[in-house]
């Protein structure tokens, strides 16, 4: 969340500053508790921020073994892909599952938030987000 505050306020020093903390502070983690995804989620975003691209796929992968069906991580991985790692396939690959399973607040994020400018004007985003928002609908 801080690297997001940081990079949103145009200080990519203190997004790099606070990606290299928040790595840090997950790899003692993981010493500790080899299984926590969390870990390995904000992990990987940090890895993501810092430019490790093969570094912050695998640990996207791994965190994912663990838990797979975590929205939130999906979401943020997500993120990461489109906006730092420039990967648009593969945000689009992680949000698939993601836009199947989110609730409201989620799905009206997405529409908005900056990290999905890249791939906003995707048809396959704008499918999956049409999709979404016809399974809420469709729920009551």
């Amino acid at each position: 969340m801080l690297v997001s505050t940081y990079t949103a306020l145009g200080d990519q020093e203190g997004a790099q500053r606070a990606a290299k903390i928040t790595l840090e502070r997950c790899e003692k983690n993981l010493t500790r508790d080899a299984n926590n995804g969390a870990a390995m989620g904000h992990g990987a975003n940090a890895l993501a921020e810092l430019g490790q691209r093969e570094r912050a796929k695998e640990w996207m992968e791994r965190a994912l073994l663990v838990d797979p069906d975590n929205v939130t991580m999906r979401y943020n991985f997500g993120c990461a892909l489109a906006n730092h790692l420039n990967d648009k396939d593969a945000a689009l690959e992680m949000l698939g599952p993601a836009f199947e399973k989110m609730g409201a607040g989620f799905i009206n994020h997405a529409k908005v938030d900056p990290d999905f400018d890249c791939i906003r004007d995707d048809p396959r985003f704008k499918e999956m987000l049409t999709a979404a928002e016809r399974r809420l609908i469709s729920a009551g």
